[in-house]
């Protein structure tokens, strides 16, 4: 599974997307259809795409903990040792499955799918004094008030 995720500190809005055609190139049958990206969910606060992104990780983490038991299963010789991990391995799995059905439930997100993060808005911010703030606020300011007049002024009403 590949998972691409802009992280930002400053992330305001997201858009998660899913299907990308050349993510699938030579796997048989998915290779030849057209495929399309389609949102599934919007992440409207930081805090909503910091939660999204701390349970994308739990499940990715549960997954890999999953195929290193059964790995060790594989090897085990001894029966006790494997029945054991084989019980956690059990219990590790409903777990993962119970993630997994509400992750997409939440979010329409699934371990079985290939996804993309969208960044659509983010800021940028910079630690400045209070002269330099003052000053790169009245710039700020006396753009948006020449980007109100003019040309530019017809695209940025709203509708």
């Amino acid at each position: 599974m590949i998972i691409r995720m802009i992280s930002s500190k400053f992330l305001f809005l997201s858009v998660l997307t899913f299907s990308l055609p050349f993510i699938l190139l030579g796997q048989g049958k998915a290779a030849k259809q057209d495929l399309e990206l389609v949102k599934i969910a919007s992440l409207n606060t930081i805090d909503a795409n910091k939660e999204f992104q701390k349970n994308v990780q739990l499940v990715q983490q549960q997954r890999a903990l999953a195929v290193q038991i059964l790995s060790k299963i594989e090897k085990t010789q001894d029966k006790d040792e494997h029945d054991k991990l084989q019980k956690q391995l059990d219990s590790l799995q409903k777990k993962l499955n119970d993630n997994n059905q509400l992750m997409f439930k939440t979010y329409g997100f699934t371990l079985n799918r290939n996804y993309v993060l969208t960044v659509e808005k983010a800021h940028v911010h910079m630690w400045v004094t209070k002269e330099e703030a003052a000053s790169i606020n009245a710039k700020n300011d006396s753009s948006k008030k020449k980007n109100s007049e003019g040309l530019r002024s017809l695209f940025q009403k709203k509708k």
